[in-house]
């Protein structure tokens, strides 16, 4: 006997569906059609495309659907689950040839490709961003350790003068150093400051 599905929605109220084999054919083919795993698993994109599914469905006048997203989404899972459970019994199985698949077990064989190219694509493009944001760290890192190395070097120049003269003076600042020290404070602020944004914006 075909599984009920209930539904939610205004024009599935108080009404039980039996699911048949020509529903799940078609069920099969409007989620290969709209292909729902090509947005990232419980995100809003892909809770829209189940209700769109599951719109489309309810248009079908012979036969009869009355579903909602939650219900096309579940019924989905449970053929997918019997699908691969029937393919890894025929795997184990030996010196027996499996029938010829069915247009339901090819439309369920493409689904499984499709959520699991999808899930590949997806972590490809997390995998891309999490590079950015090294990148993005390491360059911050350069600019920081850049400005340190100015510093020190700018510290070493004048700890050898004051050691070259026989009597060490301590003479007010020309606006030279002035500005020489405000472009090194300028180079470490700068280094900080990206550093932070850069965390911030992650």
């Amino acid at each position: 006997m075909a599984a009920p599905s209930t539904s939610t929605s205004s024009e599935a109220c108080n009404s039980v569906m039996f699911w048949t084999h020509d529903h799940e054919a078609i069920l099969c083919r409007e989620v290969v059609n709209v292909n729902p795993y090509t947005t990232k698993t419980r995100s809003t994109q892909r809770s829209r495309m189940w209700e769109k599914i599951a719109d489309n469905l309810n248009k079908f006048t012979v036969p009869k659907f009355r579903v909602d997203k939650r219900s096309v989404r579940d019924h989905l899972g449970i053929l997918v689950y019997k699908h691969k459970k029937k393919l890894l019994a025929e795997e184990k199985a030996t010196g027996i040839t499996p029938d010829e698949p069915t247009e339901l077990e090819n439309l369920l064989d493409m689904i499984i490709a499709l959520e699991e190219s999808g899930e590949a694509e997806l972590q490809e493009t997390q995998g891309t961003a999490s590079k950015k944001r090294q990148y993005d760290r390491a360059k911050v890192k350069d600019v920081r350790l850049t400005a340190m190395e100015k510093l020190s070097e700018t510290k070493k120049r004048g700890s050898s003068e004051d050691e070259s003269d026989d009597k060490p003076k301590r003479e007010p600042r020309s606006g030279g150093d002035a500005i020489e020290q405000s472009t090194n404070k300028a180079f470490l602020c700068h280094g900080y400051f990206c550093e932070r944004i850069a965390e911030e914006s992650h």
